[in-house]
């Protein structure tokens, strides 16, 4: 062969020159953290890829070291800017030496960090997740979801170890009107590179049995943006759009607002403010529901008012009636009573005109009367004598005047 034949490490010799000679001064890049590890000594270890467009692919990796001296300052600073420490998922614009080693290869020597851009890289991958979730046409689908007024059943998403879930409970389980609630815990990691696959598992078991809670309550307490990023993630974010119950969340410090807040049916600051909240509700249902009762039992405390009016004055007609009635009828009875009384006197006198008729005729049908006109009757054996028949010759008959009477003999009878 014409071409010299290269040991290893004459080769890895002219790379490293070619590389040194080529990269002399310091170099400007961007990539994504891998992976980042310190050891013992301070020194830090970074892998650095770069994804494809669509982020599924790794097109780039190199390695990359900090040295202790160096990291001592650039990690302070960078989390004084971003608020948040350096970690695995974030995407940082660095400067530095490229170097290759025989026996380590090619790797480069961070010696600074630009926080800034990493601050906004975050806000770029927010917005992108929420011009996402707008352009799916999901990002108000819970927000369009009726949270009842009073809330009983809470699926909680949260850790059960977070102070911020025992805040949660404390709150609700203490609070000073008694109301009772009832919450099942869905325990998901709430934050690292496991929160969002956590919480969507959680999200999906709460699908099956939706029927069971009234609302959702996603919960943790405060933390860097580091510990917060997961909530800006676009698959978990399109699983709170699309989940069939109201979300509340609750969710860092006041200061922080994630893409979760944004979608969720209702944005609370802190798990205490969520439990406040569904006590706040239960205190308004309660009220609601005491004018509700004061309003009904003033309806029928006017409704009986009037019906009592009615049957006051329908007692009222009916006495009125019936004492017009009464009225009616005893005029009616009186004038009966002195028709009656009057067709009885007339009767009475006609009846008395009658018997003074009949006195008259009796009265001059008396015999005293009769006799006093010259007439006498004649009496056989105490008998009155009708007709000569009744007498014999010799019978002794007595013959009765109007004053006085004599006694003779029959001495002949003409009975034709």
């Amino acid at each position: 062969m014409s071409q010299p034949v290269l040991t290893l490490n004459q080769l890895n010799r002219l790379i490293k020159d070619t590389i040194n000679s080529s990269f002399a001064d310091t170099v400007y890049f961007v990539a994504e953290i891998n992976a980042i590890s310190v050891n013992r000594t301070g020194h830090c270890y970074i892998d650095l890829i770069e994804k494809s467009d669509d982020g599924d692919n790794i097109i780039a990796q190199l390695r990359a070291t900090i040295w202790a001296g160096t990291f001592r300052m650039i990690k302070p600073y960078f989390e004084s800017v971003t608020g948040e420490p350096l970690r695995a998922g974030i995407k940082i614009m660095a400067c530095g030496q490229v170097t290759f080693h025989e026996v380590y290869g090619m790797s480069v020597n961070i010696t600074g960090i630009t926080p800034e851009y990493t601050l906004g890289e975050m806000a770029l991958q927010r917005k992108a997740t929420i011009d996402k979730l707008s352009s799916d046409g999901v990002i108000d689908m819970n927000k369009d979801l009726a949270l009842p007024l009073l809330v009983k059943n809470i699926a909680v998403i949260s850790s059960s170890q977070a102070a911020g879930y025992g805040d949660f409970v404390n709150q609700l389980n203490n609070n000073p009107r008694g109301y009772k609630f009832f919450t099942y815990l869905f325990e998901a990691s709430m934050q690292g590179t496991e929160a969002e696959n956590s919480i969507i598992h959680q999200l999906e078991r709460i699908s099956r049995h939706a029927n069971k809670f009234d609302c959702i309550a996603l919960i943790r307490g405060g933390g860097s943006k580091a510990d917060l990023s997961c909530f800006d993630k676009y698959l978990l974010c399109l699983h709170l759009c699309q989940i069939p119950l109201p979300v509340i969340t609750g969710i860092g410090h006041e200061r922080d607002e994630s893409v979760a807040d944004i979608v969720a049916n209702t944005a609370l600051k802190t798990p205490t403010a969520v439990a406040q909240f569904i006590i706040d509700r239960a205190e308004q249902c309660e009220r609601m529901v005491d004018d509700q009762v004061s309003r009904i039992k003033n309806a029928l405390h006017n409704y009986i008012l009037r019906k009592q009016t009615l049957l006051d004055r329908i007692e009222h007609n009916i006495v009125a009636n019936m004492r017009l009635c009464i009225q009616r009828n005893r005029n009616r009875l009186n004038t009966t009573v002195r028709s009656i009384g009057m067709k009885m006197h007339s009767k009475v006198n006609e009846r008395q005109i009658q018997v003074e008729s009949l006195n008259a005729q009796i009265e001059l049908n008396n015999p005293t009367n009769i006799l006093r006109k010259g007439y006498s009757y004649t009496m056989h054996n105490g008998k009155p004598v009708m007709n000569a028949s009744m007498l014999s010759k010799g019978d002794t008959i007595t013959t009765v005047f109007f004053n006085g009477a004599a006694e003779s003999t029959v001495t002949n009878t003409d009975n034709h």
